[in-house]
């Protein structure tokens, strides 16, 4: 049933990001413009959130739905917390340090062993930092 709820709320976001992304201009030629990548990124998710919503279907009218588990609960509300903190805190502080502690946090909130969730934590930072930073020339806080 979380899935089914997701998913939907995945596809009504995306599409908010599509129409508000078709404000910007697309670019010209081979050269993309600032509306490019938001387009993209909501296209994905668009796509994705649509296969999500056709299995959860699936599975939703296969078989009769198990009630989610109680300690899911406690995870669920501190990995939302733990992303509210880090969108409070956009702007702030320091990109890679910021990204590596929200990671690093939900690792740990989500039962991960600490050594793979520094070490996951730490490549994807900065893995992101260095793809935007130098591939897409992103300017960073």
């Amino acid at each position: 049933m979380g899935d089914l709820i997701f998913s939907l709320v995945s596809i009504a976001y995306s599409i908010y990001l599509l129409v508000e992304s078709s404000k910007l201009p697309a670019g010209i030629a081979t050269i993309p413009g600032p509306g490019f990548f938001p387009r993209l990124i909501a296209s994905v998710i668009l796509v994705l959130a649509c296969l999500l919503l056709t299995f959860s279907l699936r599975r939703f009218f296969k078989k009769t739905t198990t009630p989610f588990p109680k300690g899911r609960w406690t995870q669920v509300s501190l990995v939302l917390i733990t992303i509210l903190l880090y969108v409070l805190l956009w702007g702030r502080g320091n990109f890679l340090l910021n990204t590596f502690l929200m990671l690093f946090s939900i690792h740990i909130v989500t039962g991960s062993k600490w050594y793979m969730g520094l070490i996951g934590s730490a490549v994807l930072s900065i893995g992101v930092f260095l793809l935007f930073g130098n591939v897409f020339h992103v300017l960073f806080f």
